[in-house]
């Protein structure tokens, strides 16, 4: 691994979880044998330059002033392997020793900390101020001019990623003052921070792609990454292949998290073929490190997609081929394979809950959540589903949402909606706030029981992504959380429960403001079609 291609990927670790349940970031292990050869072999010696680009952030690391014996290097070296714990460590000794390290290496341990969960305590402004120090002492004003750039854009990736958006925006019209303009790891950063919901995301991708391209700011791998990501969640597929293919074209090698990225979209909008080969290109590529994101999101394609169990569990025995531990959401979706694709096996489902009451991976409340579902919703025994829901409680497992939620799913469609109701009311009294997709379940619910008046106060309680707020205020249900955001699969839930109760002209009002929200056609299409098909049947 080259020296500077794990900082980029530092970044990345701090997002990607919401892309791929289960991953886990990886460190060298033989890290800091390396950094201690490195501090041992011959020093180069590398300097600022004055370019004559409006923003020479293509390559930070390059221009940093590294001297012979300078200490500063050794703090260098470990920013570049993610390891904050030694830089922080050799600033503090040279402190001690009145010694200032140089801004460079400040800079750099400024974003690694931000990036490392155990040093996010650190104190930024106490480094930024040691910094400014060091640019104090810069007495060529092309160096220092430089030198502000980096830690100024090391400030602005720090503060986005601890969420504080004010000091970001701060350091962001700094750097605008240099006549420069963030890096790429930059912008990427302000992406992750600055979005909240898939469609947001997908449009602020696509805000800060142009502005990246407009101000000549070289992207990288990171990059790229974050922006495929967002581009995947809003269900954009052919933007998602067109940022891929411009960033091939930058000559920019993808890596397994880039082809995770891309399976995922696939898979999203349902395009199998597509998958398949990315899958493939990606196995079969020179460089390919085994991750174990596209597995998962090929497992799952096949298990809750296609339901094909025989498909999903060659994708597994391909992924503990390749030295591959199965995640906690691997498990998840194992389970649900057994126990919600014909034939049912859903001894299998069960063996496989007891066997992680054993193993390095233990059983979890969407283990439990995934079985409880399969039991009061795919099988339709809730009393099993009960069962299984005590029998999790019993195990000292703390449930915060998914198996409340499949819970509720059960007695919905067992037609219990005051159980169901019941169900939610104690996970708000447990101090875990419901969820979009609960709320959805109980639209649906009392539409069945065609209690459209308490359909639609859940509804209405909801917030839309693209509007002021909820119409009544903040949903009860939420507490002191703020009301929910709906998904699109709330309006989709109000819709099919108006069609259901013969009310056409309020599902046609939901499908408007549906449109407001600016979702993506595939997502809007499947309500469109309903609501068509109820017209006609009607006719």
């Amino acid at each position: 691994m080259k020296l500077n291609d794990y900082t980029g990927q530092l970044a990345w670790d701090t997002a990607v979880q919401e892309i791929y349940p289960g991953y886990t970031p990886t460190v060298p292990t033989d890290m800091v044998q390396e950094i201690g050869a490195l501090d041992s072999a011959p020093s180069t010696t590398t300097s600022y330059s004055a370019g004559t680009t409006r923003n020479r952030s293509a390559n930070t690391t390059s221009q940093a002033a590294m001297r012979n014996n300078d200490p500063s290097e050794a703090i260098i070296r470990a920013c570049r392997f993610g390891n904050a714990a030694v830089a922080l460590e050799e600033i503090n000794k040279m402190v001690n020793q009145n010694q200032l390290p140089s801004a460079q290496a400040i800079a750099d341990t400024i974003q690694v900390c931000a990036k490392r969960e155990k040093e996010r305590t650190t104190d930024y402004h106490q480094l930024f101020r040691l910094a400014k120090q060091s640019l104090d002492s810069i007495l060529d004003d092309a160096l220092r001019r430089t030198a502000e750039y980096e830690v100024y854009n090391a400030m602005l990736v720090a503060n986005a990623t601890l969420g504080d958006m004010a000091s970001a925006k701060t350091n962001y019209d700094d750097i605008v003052r240099l006549g420069m303009f963030p890096d790429a790891t930059g912008y990427a950063t302000l992406l992750i921070a600055t979005t909240t919901g898939a469609v947001d995301e997908a449009h602020d991708a696509l805000r800060i792609l142009e502005e990246v391209k407009r101000h000549g700011i070289k992207p990288n791998i990171f990059f790229y990454n974050v922006v495929i990501g967002k581009l995947s969640r809003g269900r954009k597929i052919e933007r998602v292949l067109e940022v891929y293919e411009e960033m091939v074209k930058h000559n920019i090698r993808p890596n397994a998290i880039t082809y995770g990225t891309l399976i995922s979209a696939c898979t999203r909008v349902g395009s199998e073929d597509m998958a398949k080969n990315l899958f493939q290109e990606m196995v079969s590529a020179p460089n390919y490190h085994a991750r174990h994101g596209p597995h998962n999101a090929m497992i799952q394609f096949y298990v809750r997609q296609k339901k094909d169990r025989q498909t999903a569990l060659s994708y597994y025995e391909d992924m503990l081929v390749r030295r591959l531990s199965p995640t906690e959401h691997t498990y998840t979706l194992l389970i649900e394979a057994f126990a919600c694709i014909q034939p049912y096996d859903l001894s299998e489902a069960n063996r496989l809950i007891q066997s992680l009451k054993r193993g390095p991976v233990r059983a979890t409340e969407s283990h439990y959540g995934a079985l409880i579902h399969a039991y009061g919703v795919e099988h339709g025994d809730v009393s099993t589903a009960e069962t299984v829901f005590n029998n999790m409680l019993a195990a000292g497992i703390v449930p915060k949402g998914p198996a409340y939620q499949s819970l509720i799913e059960s007695f919905i469609n067992d037609n219990q909606v005051a159980r169901a109701v019941a169900v939610r009311d104690e996970l708000l009294k447990s101090g875990q706030p419901s969820s979009a997709y609960i709320e959805n379940t109980l639209i649906r619910g009392y539409g069945l029981e065609k209690d459209i008046q308490s359909a639609e106060a859940i509804f209405e309680a909801m917030m839309d992504p693209y509007g002021a707020s909820s119409i009544n205020g903040a949903s009860k249900n939420q507490k002191n959380n703020g009301p929910i955001t709906k998904e699109p699969s709330t309006y989709q839930s109000m819709v099919t429960a108006y069609l259901e109760n013969g009310m056409m002209d309020k599902a046609q009002e939901t499908l408007m403001r549906m449109r407001q929200q600016h979702y993506p056609d595939l997502v809007v299409k499947p309500v469109e079609e309903a609501i068509y098909a109820a017209s006609h049947k009607k006719l």
